[in-house]
């Protein structure tokens, strides 16, 4: 049951509810201590959306800027999807429907639709879809910022259950992640991609591997608004490996993309180049790196 429409727990958008829409902020006090009495239960629902997050976070880390088109498809798309899930939220609020398997399939296949025409559009804009990509990266970091350290800059305006600040730091830091890679466009990708796939990995990893070692790694994906567990290991340790892995992801796609240019420099490159000497017809040759001449006979 969200706040103002019925909607079954076992609909399958419903893990990602308490994150992006308004939850029962009484019911998240208890939150942790559900997840830890009935793990495997709990988790059921969230295998899907683990499996997702991890998998894509390691695509976009490692290779984000060789596989260019798959970020794009991806940023854009999770921005419209989010985007659309707060529309159809809003929507769902004001009609009341009272069938809670009408509210389900309106959740999960409007922003799915919306998410996958708006990433298939970026593939075709391109400046859309280096803007997606930093706006997600920006985002994500303003998150971590949030939840590292910023959290404590109050200013007492609740949005959504959030302090403002909340909203201040994401939206700020997307903003400028997006403009930012709109105008330095490849320069950028691999930071962005490296970025945004390591804030992702932290969730991932915590509720696909993490929380079956140990319950309290989940509360690096505690909802809660005033969550009580920021200043646990089991908190910022995780949001601190975020460092760890967005370094591992740049020096693993650079490696990529150097030995990607010495496989290129190492093959012979023939020019359309030519002219007629005294010699004979010369035509210019890449060869391992080196510019030089030949003859044509």
């Amino acid at each position: 049951m969200v706040d103002s429409y019925p909607l079954d727990p076992s609909c399958p958008v419903s893990p990602l509810l308490p994150y992006v829409l308004r939850f029962n902020a009484s019911a998240a006090t208890g939150w942790v201590e559900q997840e830890a009495h009935a793990l495997e239960a709990s988790l059921e629902g969230s295998l899907p959306v683990a499996i997702a997050l991890t998998v894509g976070s390691l695509l976009l880390l490692l290779a984000g800027e060789r596989l260019s088109r798959l970020a794009f498809f991806l940023s854009a798309g999770v921005v419209a999807y989010l985007a659309t899930l707060l529309a159809t939220d809003a929507a769902l609020s004001g009609l009341s429907l009272a069938s809670a398997a009408a509210n389900c399939v309106a959740l999960c296949a409007a922003p799915l639709l919306v998410g996958v025409a708006v990433g298939g559009l970026a593939l075709r804009l391109l400046t859309l879809a280096f803007a997606s990509v930093g706006l997600c990266a920006g985002g994500a970091l303003g998150f971590w910022s949030y939840e590292l350290g910023l959290h404590r800059v109050a200013t007492g305006v609740v949005f959504l259950h959030r302090d403002l600040t909340y909203f201040i730091c994401i939206g700020v830091a997307g903003l400028v992640g997006a403009v930012l890679l709109a105008h330095q466009q490849k320069p950028l990708m691999v930071f962005a991609t490296a970025a945004a796939g390591a804030v992702g990995l932290v969730p991932g990893l915590a509720l696909l591997a993490f929380s079956r070692i140990d319950a309290r790694f989940l509360w690096v994906v505690d909802p809660s608004a005033a969550s009580e567990h920021r200043g646990s290991p089991f908190v910022w340790g995780q949001c601190l490996s975020t460092l760890l892995y967005f370094a591992v992801g740049v020096a693993v796609q650079r490696r990529l993309s150097g030995a990607e240019g010495r496989s290129c420099c190492g093959r012979r490159r023939v020019s359309d180049a030519s002219w007629v000497g005294g010699g004979g017809q010369l035509r210019v040759v890449l060869m391992d790196g080196r510019v030089t001449t030949e003859q044509v006979l």
